[in-house]
């Protein structure tokens, strides 16, 4: 959850517990994402469906400009159309999804982190890491 100050202030309102009742009633109280994966996959959903219990923001609140307006953070936060019920795999899921963890990203994230952690561990990392600069011994072809 975000820590934004306006985020925190939109959600501890009694419009967002209301907003969150109209949500909960559509969704009849079941995860909104397992219903429509467990349709889309012929699966009978008495089986699939499993409880919401996060509300979450198709459009995140956080990168709206302003906090009124059209397009602002109280109009997004609000929107029950913008909002939907999700069990906690489901959300944490949707997540993942939204910050495009593919495999190419991963790998890229963890190549950049080993990077990271060996230019800690090494402070002459940076300068042997360019190219053709090897430190002495490094070559196993070397003699």
């Amino acid at each position: 959850m975000s820590r934004d100050p306006r985020y925190q202030r939109l959600l501890n309102s009694r419009r967002w517990f209301e907003v969150k009742k109209i949500v909960w009633q559509r969704s009849g109280g079941l995860c909104e994402r397992c219903r429509r994966e467990g349709i889309a996959a012929g699966i009978l959903p008495d089986g699939y469906i499993t409880p919401g219990v996060d509300c979450h923001h198709i459009k995140p609140v956080e990168g709206a400009r302003t906090e009124d307006g059209p397009d602002g953070m109280k109009a997004r936060c609000y929107d029950p159309d913008n909002i939907e019920l999700l069990c906690v795999p489901c959300h944490i899921k949707t997540h993942q999804e939204m910050r495009s963890h593919k495999a190419d990203k991963v790998a890229e994230n963890k190549r950049r982190g080993a990077e990271r952690r060996a230019s800690w561990l090494d402070p002459n990392y940076e300068a042997n890491k360019g190219e053709g600069s090897k430190a002495e011994g490094d070559d196993p072809t070397s003699t």
